[in-house]
Order: structure tokens, then sequence, then C-alpha cells
């Protein structure tokens, strides 16, 4: 399993312990519920076993039939620990997976922390951490919300880097797990907002001690580049009007499993259709591409000729 999925998990664990009651996320008995419920339906259907982790089934397809099979009877949320899994490992994976964040989910909702995590090498505790902060960031509405936290952990690696003590308490490996989160929880608590503060204690937990600022440099990045992850920046063959821009803007968010603002430019070039890029996802369904597809598919092999005696 990906360690990025363990992140993820971990992250929606910490925003349901934080947000317990409120009405922008779900409890935990109720996520366990619902992911007991889809453990089930997947363990008595073969076709939907096979359907989920082949990999000649495209990823989109893949979201659909989870779509069609549990939206609107599940919690957002849980379709998106669904749809996470989807993206985050490989096909064959998928069944196993969604056991797994079944039995996870479950075992925090009865307050049971998972036995035998391993401290991770820098490269694990990088993928864990951005898992984590993919589900925290996705609590945050606007780009307002992303820059103060940007900030506010940029200033904490900045007290961090310019005190020797405070550098030797978070990167001695002979103070507990708990010391050093405490720690990390303290100097933050009233001074960050949530979601900074559970990214940067978070980082404690996870890795060796050593790496903890290698990794909240990661972090801080990750936060720098979620805002190009929620903007399309479209170029159309012609304006787009309100409507159109509200189509497209949803099925793009359909398309990458969350909200993308759209910025629309006019490029000729397209002469019809549009192509959206989304950090790294482009999406070309402009006419210029597929007339590059037809001419590749026009092209005549060169003719064989052969020169024989003549009679």
């Amino acid at each position: 399993m990906r360690q990025s999925i363990r992140g993820y998990a971990d992250g929606v664990i910490a925003l349901a312990a934080t947000t317990a009651g409120a009405a922008r996320g779900p409890s935990l008995a109720v996520l366990a519920s619902d992911l007991g419920a889809v453990r089930g339906v997947v363990a008595g259907s073969e076709d939907l076993r096979r359907a989920l982790s082949d990999p000649d089934i495209a990823r989109g397809s893949r979201r659909g039939v989870l779509a069609d099979l549990f939206g609107g009877r599940v919690d957002e949320v849980t379709l998106r620990l669904l749809n996470y899994v989807l993206d985050a490992d490989r096909a064959a994976e998928t069944v196993g997976d969604f056991e797994w964040l079944s039995e996870r989910i479950d075992a925090a909702s009865r307050n049971m922390a998972p036995i035998g995590d391993v401290v991770l090498g820098t490269k694990g505790a990088e993928e864990r951490a951005d898992g984590f902060a993919t589900a925290v960031l996705e609590t945050v509405q606007d780009e307002r919300g992303l820059a103060e936290i940007e900030d506010e952990l940029f200033r904490f690696s900045r007290i961090v880097a310019g005190s020797t003590e405070l550098r030797q308490a978070l990167s001695n490996r002979d103070y507990p797990v708990a010391t050093r989160a405490g720690l990390v929880h303290d100097l933050l608590s009233g001074k960050a907002s949530t979601p900074g503060v559970l990214l940067a204690t978070y980082l404690t937990r996870i890795g060796r001690p050593r790496d903890f600022e290698v990794l909240l440099g990661k972090v801080i990045d990750r936060v720098a580049s979620e805002s190009n992850r929620r903007l399309a920046d479209v170029r159309s063959a012609v304006a787009l009007d309100e409507e159109q821009e509200r189509n497209l803007s949803r099925a793009l968010s359909r398309l990458v499993g969350r909200d993308v603002e759209i910025r629309v430019r006019i490029d000729p070039a397209v002469i019809a259709g549009f192509v959206a890029t989304i950090g790294d996802t482009v999406v070309d369904a402009s006419a210029r591409h597929q007339l590059d597809l037809l001419k590749e598919r026009l092209v005549m092999p060169e003719a064989d000729t052969t020169i024989g005696e003549r009679h």
C-alpha cells in the first residue's frame, strides 16, 4: 500500500477528531459505517471487484462506477477516500486498499491506535506527509486560507532554523514522539490555524527526528502548489459565457476529483473546443488535437518499389 494512502487516512481521522460535532465534517463513526458498507458490497460482487481491479479500465471509468454505486448513499468524505485510493495506487491493489481503509477507520472510531508502524525513511515520510496534506488542505476553501497556512508554516520553519535549542529538541531521537509532537503543538497553538497545527504536528510522528526540517520544507512547498492544483488554465477558441464556464468547471471537477476554478484565455490556434491544464493534468478537447491525430493516421507508408527485368 502507498504511504500516501496511509497519510490521507490519517488526515481524515485527524480532521474528524478536530471537528467532531461540527457541521463541516462527518464523525469517525459515520465514516466507519460507510466504509464497512462499501467493503460488504465489494466483497459480495465478483464483477465489481474485477472492474475496480482491472488496469485496462480507465481511472475515470472506475471513478464513475464508485459514483454510480455510492454517490448520495455515503458521505462525501467517504467517497473522496475511495477516489483517493484509485488515484494513488495500482488498480490491482484497490480492493485490498479498501479493506485496509475500512479496518483503519473502524479502529480509529473505537480509539484504537495502529500497531507496528515503523519509523519511515525520508522518501516514505514525504509521501505519507503529502497524503496527509491533501486531506487537510481539502477543507481549506479559498486561496487566502492557503496563503495563511503557507505563511504560518514558513514562519515556524524560520523559528526552528534560528533556534539551536529547538532544533536539537525536535531532532533528538531520544525524546518520545509525544514529547516532540506536544512541543510543536504548544508552540503553534493559538498562533496558527487548525490545518497549520495539524500539518506541523503530524511531521513529528511519521519520520526520523532528524528529517523534521526537511519534511516541514516539503509540506510548505505542497501548500504553495495547492493553488495550481485548484486552478484550471483553459485555452479556448472562443469566449465562453457564464453558463458554459460553470458547466466546464463542473465537468473538470468531476474528472480530477476536486473542485477547480477555471481561467479562460482565447487562443485561435485551438480552432475549436478547449485545452485545460490543471497542475500536471492536461485535458485536450481541441479540434487542433483531433486534426493532429487524424494527420498521424493518414500518413501513408512509403511505397514498396521493386525493379524487375523487362521482357
